[in-house]
């Protein structure tokens, strides 16, 4: 065997890849694409849950807004079964929580439904409405302070940190969010 003829047979031993190297290569690469996947979701979720209650956080700082500039009651409901399903915010102009376009009250803003499949809902305080007076407290149809929790819940259902958004509503009507397990009531 000549100089050139070693460098080539040697040559042809390392080209390419055994069937156990790439066996054992396409193992280690689909692990890691499923863990990826997986983790990608859970951010993804956890940036829909984030943004959307940021936005209610504007819908409830924007009635209560409206209700000190107007100095009259500006009522935030609910417009189907459950608060996800999409809410209004209205003058309340009878104090009874429900928009009554017959009696003049003017309907502000509404919102369509949240995506993602996940659920809001009212504690039995702010269940159906959360109404804001001319001195932005947020008060009840009978005139007492309204103070209560909407919970924001990814479609597991889970009330912990990962997997909900709590909003409360003070005493005084200004609301804040919580991811604090001290705060997160049973989603659902």
């Amino acid at each position: 065997m000549n100089k050139n003829q070693l460098k080539i047979s040697s040559l042809e031993h390392c080209l390419g890849f055994t069937l156990v190297e790439l066996l054992i290569t396409l193992a280690v690469a689909s692990t890691a694409l499923f863990i990826g996947v997986g983790s990608m979701q859970q951010h993804l979720s956890n940036n829909r849950l984030t943004a959307q209650a940021s936005s209610l956080m504007s819908i409830l700082y924007n009635t209560r807004s409206e209700a000190i500039k107007r100095n009259t009651r500006v009522t935030l409901r609910k417009s189907g079964t459950h608060w996800e399903d999409g809410w209004i915010v209205f003058t309340d102009g009878n104090d009874n929580a429900l928009f009554d376009v017959n009696l003049g009250e003017e309907l502000l803003t509404q919102s369509s439904p949240i995506e993602g499949g996940h659920t809001l809902r009212g504690n039995r305080f702010v269940k159906d409405y959360i109404s804001y007076t001319g001195d932005g407290g947020s008060r009840s149809k009978a005139g007492a302070f309204q103070a209560g929790t909407l919970m924001l819940c990814d479609r597991t259902g889970l009330s912990d940190p990962k997997h909900a958004r709590a909003i409360i509503i003070g005493s005084s009507g200004r609301p804040r969010t919580s991811t604090q397990a001290r705060d997160l009531k049973r989603c659902g």
